[in-house]
């Protein structure tokens, strides 16, 4: 239950009519949860099918591994796709190998070789008639036929002895978001300098500076995924720069600006970590500086006592400032 491996394959009936066949195995105890036929193409739709069925049966697995198929998992392309939404709202994590590099869900592939196998020698002719075999090779496949890589025993009494990890709650779909925005920004700056050289030389021999790793910290700044270093921890926002305090540093955020609101969030477990309402408005700030406590309705989910201090005495001054100039505050 700590990880399910979900592939599909295409199968020829006897008349000549192709279906796709799902596969669901759990990675630990190589136990069958979910394999199923269908008659159409591989796609979104019937492999969410496949899933819920395998997980109302049997519970819900930390994370899922497919390949890269926008059928299963469309984070590496930039998107959150059906599967991936209805996967983290039952807790599960949806993973993919490497692309281009099948071995990575090497259990459910080498699956399909046993499968077809037992297919081809009770060939079906109708995919009810295909259903029926699969639901025969299920059984004997996770209660009757021994495991070389169990030691010999069965995926079931493997399934029975081994301790189950499921998952405990659901994602923020944020986490995802997160997922899928760091995906495409690594995409566009492989992309942006896929043909530009690190180094040029001149007619007589002089090196031209480089401009690349200043252009990629522009791009990133523009992008969703931001990183905080520990010598550098502050956010940036419409040429402002906003620091956070310094145990903030050394990790990635997911950073969304709405129309109201600028919101950074924790891209592991969704929890919002910074916040402040737009248009912002503060009471600090030194040329492009903002003292991220004058930001006016702003919100820190771990502060250090100074900041709270600092943030007390600037709200105060909010709530002075409005009483005495209220149409500074009420205007759009």
């Amino acid at each position: 239950m700590a990880l399910w491996q979900l592939d599909a394959f295409k199968y020829s009936l006897i008349s000549g009519t192709v279906i796709t066949i799902y596969q669901v195995i759990d990675d630990a105890s190589r136990f069958d949860v979910g394999t199923q036929a269908h008659s159409w193409h591989e796609n979104s739709t019937e492999a969410e099918k496949v899933l819920k069925r395998a997980i109302n049966q049997y519970g819900v697995p930390k994370e899922l591994l497919s390949d890269n198929s926008s059928a299963f998992n469309q984070l590496r392309q930039g998107r959150v796709g059906t599967v991936e939404v209805y996967l983290a709202s039952k807790g599960t994590m949806p993973i993919s190998g490497f692309p281009g590099r099948p071995t990575t869900q090497g259990k459910t592939e080498r699956s399909h070789q046993t499968l077809t196998r037992f297919l081809d020698a009770n060939p079906p002719a109708t995919l009810a008639q295909a259903r029926q075999r699969i639901a025969v090779f299920r059984e004997h496949y996770n209660t009757g036929r021994p495991h070389q890589s169990l030691g010999q025993a069965t995926p079931t009494e493997a399934w029975q002895v081994l301790e189950h990890t499921p998952a405990t709650e659901p994602i923020p779909l944020v986490v995802l978001e997160a997922k899928a925005k760091g995906y495409l920004n690594r995409r566009r700056i492989s992309a942006s300098n896929l043909y530009r050289a690190h180094l040029m030389v001149m007619k007589d021999g002089a090196m031209a500076p480089s401009q690349f790793g200043e252009d990629v910290a522009d791009r990133e700044i523009d992008e969703a995924i931001v990183t905080l270093t520990k010598e550098n921890h502050q956010l940036y926002y419409k040429g402002l720069q906003i620091k956070l305090p310094a145990h903030y540093g050394g990790r990635e955020y997911y950073r969304t600006i709405s129309d109201d609101e600028f919101v950074v969030a924790d891209p592991r477990t969704g929890e919002v970590v910074f916040s402040f309402p737009l248009p912002m408005v503060a009471l600090r700030a030194n040329g492009r500086f903002v003292s991220s406590f004058s930001i006016r309705g702003v919100y820190l989910s771990h502060p250090t006592q100074y900041w709270l201090r600092k943030l007390e005495e600037f709200q105060g001054a909010f709530v002075r400032r409005e009483l005495e100039t209220p149409e500074a505050f009420n205007n759009p």
